[in-house]
């Protein structure tokens, strides 16, 4: 691998988000240097690590974003907006910030002479998964506004790279967690943890995850590789777990027997029909409908073959191990 990044400037965009966190230790750790774009550098104060500098820059105007990326040789966009940013929030949110901020960022990239500009996307980007495992040459059809954004996103990074001679990559990312994460596996635990999380049975569906620790393995092995030029790959841990193989481990981390019992899947639908219909009448969704109980039982899974045999990438870190630090985390304990 290159060295380059020991002693070339990068810049990071989502730099104090739950993966941009990470990647910032992990760079600075092989002391390079590092910027962080920001919006609003007064309002952000002192970086937490005096080695990195805030740099001023906003993904919504294409001016702001020219000077931070000024004498940086590689840019790691993390930012994003969020699958589910708010309520009344839709396609037109989605294409502003992450593809009209995209462009932005890639022109801005482009005229201040930076050479490699890694995309971080999503597998939301192929569509909402299903029964056979998708690579980088399946169809990509997503049926989201997140989705389609960052599909749109990745297809301007690729165009950027012929373009303007930037070096570019895109990694799409399934469900990512770890320390420090609160999203869909951090309020699983406490739903267990609490009691309100039902009993599901296997029913065999396949999800593709991967840990915070290997993103940042994908994303330098992206940096540092000439050949991931104009490329897109799937980022995951290699395994695939069923949501009730991920409820009983999540138990285990727990200390604590599951179930024996489960609820019968006719059952989760006759419920989930019900919601359906009570969600129409008030207007809004309800905790337990159709589409929450496709997302627990349906299937989305990836290969990560691509990016194995290319760059010899190499998953460390898996569910058991990660639920582990996850659950210390949330009892408000750390393991020696």
């Amino acid at each position: 691998m290159s060295p380059y990044l020991d002693v070339k400037p990068v810049l990071i965009a989502g730099a104090t988000g739950f993966i941009g966190r990470r990647l910032v230790t992990a760079l600075l750790d092989r002391k390079t240097t590092v910027y962080a774009l920001v919006r609003d550098v007064v309002r952000v104060g002192p970086w937490p690590q005096a080695a990195v500098t805030a740099r001023p820059g906003d993904l919504g105007q294409a001016d702001s974003l020219t000077d931070a990326c000024m004498g940086v040789h590689t840019v790691f966009h993390l930012a994003s907006c969020g699958e589910e940013p708010g309520p009344g929030s839709g396609e037109d949110l989605h294409w502003r910030v992450t593809v009209e901020g995209t462009r932005h960022f890639l022109e801005a990239a482009a005229r201040s002479g930076v050479k490699r500009f890694i995309f971080v996307s999503s597998v939301k980007a192929m569509g909402e998964g299903g029964p056979s495992c998708l690579d980088e040459s399946s169809p990509a059809c997503p049926v989201t506004p997140y989705g389609r954004a960052k599909l749109e996103a990745e297809r301007l990074v690729l165009e950027a790279g012929k373009k303007h001679g930037l070096q570019v990559c895109n990694l799409r990312l399934p469900l990512v967690y770890g320390r420090d994460n609160r999203g869909n596996i951090w309020r699983m635990i406490a739903a267990i943890d609490r009691g309100r999380f039902p009993p599901l049975p296997e029913t065999g569906n396949k999800r593709s995850m991967v840990h915070v620790d290997d993103v940042i393995q994908a994303l330098l092995l992206a940096a540092e590789n000439p050949a991931a030029h104009g490329q897109t790959y799937m980022v995951t841990d290699g395994r695939v777990y069923s949501t009730h193989q991920i409820y009983v481990a999540i138990h285990q981390a727990l200390g604590r027997p599951a179930p024996r019992w489960t609820i019968p899947v006719g059952l989760l639908r006759v419920a989930a029909r019900i919601g359906d219909v009570i969600g129409k009448i008030r207007g809004r969704g309800l905790i337990f409908d159709s589409d929450i109980l496709n997302k627990l039982t349906g299937s989305a899974w990836y290969s990560n073959r691509k990016i194995e045999t290319e760059f010899g990438y190499r998953p460390t870190r898996f569910l058991e191990d990660g639920l582990r630090e996850m659950v210390d985390e949330y009892k408000g304990t750390e393991r020696p």
